[in-house]
């Protein structure tokens, strides 16, 4: 006995953008395994190949090389037999991380190579187009972090510690929201999302959990919303994986013992703020010399949004938040 199986376009969750068929690397009558290329596919940020589901042999081509495809949508049918076993057929040709991998093997330098995830190749894509057509520039400076530690540890609950940043950015953009825009053509446009977005590592795979109307919550709404937002995307949740850019990405790397350091911004958004580790320093103050806890910052902006003066003010907008005490 056999039966049919649909092949259906897997969910790549890092991009909403439109998946389009290049070729098919398998046609009709043509036997197929389990984890083989069966065609190739394109978004407006990565080339990819997408592989079978199950093994068998085609019956159907559902879709086209030119076609627009949606998640979920069915590309091909194969016919199998019920306990899943097909006839044995020649080698196929096997997928690109498969390919990859011989090669290096067969090299004479033997260098090991890794295959990328679809995030990893996502984000490699955005961050070098960021890098190669958005003319960055760099502002640092440093936070009296003594009222945001206070206001930690008087809280009843545990609070992350990108909320206190999420908070302070969101209020200063309110003061300036040309922040806020992106470029589009010869024109600056609004970001229709009111979010600022807090970027999260998730087993080598980066992904940016989105706080909606910051400026409006407190710093424990926030906290639960960052926690639960990155709980969300370890568990694969494909939502919360996806690319919803913001006003504004906040990136920390303090936990990781950096002080400071400096980000790529996450298009189209025109801003990014990087967040070093709190440290105590020698500081004057009120005609003294004190030792206080602070934090480096240092805003990644994009020149054809904003200039420098207005950056500064910005910047120096998220200092004064930051500094308010109490909170």
């Amino acid at each position: 006995m056999t039966r049919e199986i649909q092949l259906k376009m897997p969910d790549f969750s890092t991009t909403e953008s439109e998946v389009k068929v290049v070729a098919w690397m398998v046609e009709v009558g043509q036997t197929v395994e389990r984890g083989q290329a069966l065609l190739e596919i394109e978004t407006d940020k990565a080339d990819m190949e997408v592989e079978s589901a199950a093994s068998g042999r085609v019956i159907r081509l559902c879709v086209q090389p030119g076609d627009a495809v949606e998640t979920g949508q069915v590309i091909a049918i194969v016919e199998t037999t019920r306990d899943g076993e097909t006839p044995p057929k020649p080698a196929q040709r096997k997928s690109l991380f498969a390919r990859n991998k011989e090669k290096t093997q067969d090299s004479i330098t033997a260098v090991q190579a890794k295959p990328l995830s679809i995030s990893q190749l996502v984000v490699g894509e955005r961050m070098q187009k960021s890098k190669q057509s958005i003319p960055h520039f760099y502002l640092q400076t440093s936070a009296n972090a003594e009222p945001i530690i206070a206001a930690r540890e008087a809280a009843s609950e545990s609070i992350a510690w990108d909320a206190f940043f999420v908070l302070a950015a969101a209020k200063a953009l309110l003061r300036y929201d040309r922040m806020c825009y992106r470029i589009e053509g010869k024109q600056l446009v609004r970001q229709e999302n009111d979010a600022v977005g807090v970027a999260v590592s998730v087993e080598d795979d980066l992904y940016v959990v989105p706080v909606e109307a910051p400026a409006s919550k407190d710093v424990e709404q926030i906290s639960r919303e960052i926690r639960a937002g990155a709980e969300q995307a370890r568990r694969g949740d494909s939502g919360a994986r996806k690319v919803r850019p913001g006003h504004l990405t906040i990136t920390n790397l303090g936990a990781a013992n950096v002080e400071t350091f400096t980000a790529i911004i996450n298009p189209p958004e025109a801003a990014i703020l990087a967040i070093g580790r709190i440290k105590p320093q020698v500081v004057a103050h009120d005609d003294r010399i004190v030792v206080q806890r602070r934090v480096s910052l240092v805003l990644s902006a994009d020149h054809r949004v904003v200039n420098g003066k207005y950056a500064a003010d910005f910047l120096s907008a998220v200092v004064e938040e930051l500094e308010r005490d109490p909170w």
